[in-house]
């Protein structure tokens, strides 16, 4: 699907744009081809600019899309966090639909929201860039738990069996390009400590619930302190300390992870108590995320970031296996 040439991609922005009624001069520019097409799209000086996203036919149904629609929508004015808002098209819905020989891309169309990622080569900034994201943590989880008394939203399910068991969602990770059996046999074994600390820890009201699931510097920016939080795209329902993981998606293996991990932490506590139950599980959560990852590393082998992402991911998480079997029991 994403084998197609940028000009296909440019013009289905284009047609999605003429829906939101802000077609002809307004040019997209590509900046994502990834999970989703993404275009931003520079409007006159003293204008706003938005931001496009193409979704992939297939990925998300319409019911999901409203879903995350709605979160953003309840986290925008429950929280003090600001997160884009979404626009409506000509036809007066949020969503809307464009017919290619592809398949039908759903279109939805964001404010841009100024600022910059965090994201330093300094060990200490990136400490407290993490103690803000811990923050931000922190206030959407106090969000989803008082939610939880509400209908419950259409979003995917992130549990044992959709990210390394039975039914993944990005797929297998047993299918990792270039894995050989004792590697194999090595992540089995984690893979079997995982899922049985999962069954202790359980699901209840308290540490599972909807998460956004991709809580990385990729995607909050922060402009004069002001945080705010992009791509709701993956959001769903799943256990809290995913988040932790999620934070630190790719740098893991890095030696100052524990640092950024406990600066996680510490942010997180002065927004919303963390248990120690829950603290004791944030390594089996970076495990899992880490496989899980592996996993979408190869069903993913079309998408922009993946090449250079791939390139000793395999051979990192075996490491990172061997120390956390060290360090877990069953």
């Amino acid at each position: 699907m994403l084998s197609r040439s940028k000009e296909f991609f440019d013009q289905l922005a284009l047609k999605a744009l003429e829906l939101f009624g802000i077609g002809g001069t307004h040019m997209p520019e590509l900046i994502q081809l990834s999970e989703n097409i993404t275009y931003l799209v520079l409007r006159n000086t003293g204008e706003s600019d938005y931001v496009l996203r193409l979704c992939r036919p297939g990925y998300h149904t319409l019911e999901e899309l409203e879903s995350e629609l709605i979160w953003i929508d309840e986290v925008r004015s429950e929280t003090n966090l600001v997160a884009a808002e979404p626009f409506y098209g000509t036809n007066n819905e949020r969503i809307q639909h464009v017919d290619t020989q592809d398949g039908i891309f759903k279109a939805l169309l964001f404010e841009f929201l100024p600022g910059s990622p965090p994201g330093s080569e300094s060990v200490q900034e990136t400490i407290r860039e993490f103690e803000l994201l811990g923050i931000v943590a922190a206030q959407l989880h106090k969000q989803s738990k008082n939610r939880n008394i509400r209908k419950p939203l259409a979003r995917f399910t992130w549990d044992f069996d959709t990210t390394i068991g039975g039914s993944p969602i990005w797929g297998k990770w047993q299918d990792a390009n270039g894995i050989t059996s004792s590697q194999e046999e090595l992540l089995a074994i984690a893979v079997s400590i995982i899922k049985s600390r999962l069954e202790k820890y359980g699901k209840t009201k308290e540490n599972y619930g909807l998460i956004h699931a991709d809580l990385r510097f990729a995607n909050l920016i922060v402009e004069r302190g002001i945080i705010k939080v992009i791509d709701f795209d993956d959001s769903g329902y799943s256990w809290y300390m995913y988040d932790f993981a999620a934070s630190i998606s790719f740098i893991e293996h890095l030696p100052e992870a524990p640092q950024y991990i406990e600066a996680f932490k510490k942010g997180y506590r002065t927004e919303h108590e963390l248990k120690a139950e829950d603290e004791d599980m944030v390594e089996t959560f970076i495990m899992l995320r880490r496989l899980q990852l592996l996993a979408w590393l190869t069903s993913h082998s079309d998408s922009g970031p993946v090449e250079e992402l791939a390139n000793g991911f395999l051979e990192g998480t075996v490491e990172l296996a061997k120390g956390f079997i060290k360090s877990q029991k069953p």
